[in-house]
């Protein structure tokens, strides 16, 4: 099996109509044909885009606890080995 690995930020994500296709869109890279994906793997698809967006309120809460942490010490910056920006997908 082969793995791709593609950074897309926030770049667009959309459904395409093509000759009678079905295509999901992500950024200007990828396209996936989902004309014959099952209702099941659809939900699938859907559950795990849900565990990602959690798994990142996740990440971004734990900056921010640590941010007021410090602003409240007095500091301005904390040394937590994390940075927001692009993700890989």
């Amino acid at each position: 099996m082969t793995t791709i690995t593609l950074s897309w930020g926030d770049r667009p994500i959309a459904l395409e109509d093509e000759d009678g296709k079905t295509f999901l869109r992500i950024g200007a890279a990828l396209r996936v044909d989902v004309t014959d994906a099952s209702l099941d793997q659809l939900d699938r698809l859907a559950d795990v885009a849900a565990d990602l967006a959690d798994h990142q309120r996740d990440r971004y809460q734990a900056v921010d606890v640590a941010d007021q942490v410090a602003a409240e010490d007095g500091h301005r910056f904390v040394g937590v080995p994390y940075q927001r920006g692009s993700v890989a997908a």
